[in-house]
């Protein structure tokens, strides 16, 4: 195991087996995130994910919670400050803690895998909507959680989740911060699996195998290509709807050749055309 590492209470360790775990380990504040916990969650993500060996990053909760979002106490340690220091500190944390960590989720070469139980709110809920997929267990409870102190939120909630409900549905959440289960998650498209408590930690690893034997570069390729679908090639979403499909088309070209020039590729066929399974090795 390498790459081990324990700061402000979030763990981080990059196993033999490929997998990049980042915990959030405040069980007592049911995972609540810290500047501090913000700052370490970004160093160790900067840290593992470009490692050559690393093939997925799984984000957690130590306990029964994901995260409760940000810590209410720390925040109000900032009310004696005037109003324009306060928008300076958190314009700040937010700038060069939390959106980083989303943007590097983002580009990460590896797919990123939530796996949620209990609370998942507001910081919380950005980490999970940053992954590419997420699997919830029953006890999970989702809310955009910013309205709630007067904050529109951060990390990303106004993108993602107009991305996947539309403006509306999206507005509804962000304005009401209701809180909504599993099921509902799953029904609004944000979540990929809802699954009981019991069988939870096997669902995750079930899943964490299954994209540790799969051919990395594909994965990678096939995540960048639906981030940049409906753009042109300069990157403007105004573009006619033929440009913007002739753009994606020869995206999706380019990245065709590069998969097939990787041994995973000339693996797969010949497994194909032997009748057997594939062994990808990332390569």
């Amino acid at each position: 195991m390498s790459g081990q590492g324990a700061s402000s209470r979030i763990l981080a360790a990059l196993g033999e087996d490929g997998i990049a775990r980042f915990t959030i380990s405040r069980p007592d504040r049911r995972n609540a995130f810290t500047a501090g916990m913000m700052q370490a969650l970004r160093e160790h993500l900067e840290r593992l994910q470009p490692d050559p060996s690393c093939r997925v990053l799984l984000l957690q909760g130590e306990g029964a919670c994901f995260s409760a979002g940000g810590d209410v106490q720390e925040f109000a340690q900032s009310l004696p400050l005037q109003a324009p220091a306060r928008l300076a500190r958190f314009q700040a944390l937010v700038e060069n803690q939390v959106n980083p960590v989303i943007l590097a989720l983002r580009a990460a070469h590896q797919p990123v895998l939530a796996a949620v139980r209990g609370d998942c709110v507001g910081y919380g809920l950005s980490l999970m909507l940053a992954s590419d997929i997420a699997i919830a267990a029953e006890d999970a409870v989702f809310s955009t959680a910013g309205i709630g102190l007067a904050q529109p939120g951060a990390g990303g909630q106004s993108y993602f989740l107009v991305r996947a409900l539309g403006e509306r549905r999206a507005r509804e959440l962000m304005w009401s911060a209701r809180r909504f289960d599993a099921h509902e998650a799953r029904a609004l498209g944000l979540i990929e699996q809802v699954v009981p408590v019991p069988d939870f930690d096997v669902a995750v690893a079930e899943r964490l195998a299954q994209l540790v034997a799969g051919p990395r570069h594909a994965w990678a390729e096939i995540k960048r290509l639906l981030a940049t679908s409906g753009q042109c090639a300069t990157g403007q979403e105004t573009a006619p709807d033929a440009s913007r499909l002739a753009a994606q088309l020869a995206d999706e070209a380019a990245a065709f050749g590069r998969c097939a020039a990787t041994d995973d590729f000339a693996e797969a066929v010949r497994a194909f055309l032997e009748r057997k399974k594939p062994v990808f090795r990332g390569r």
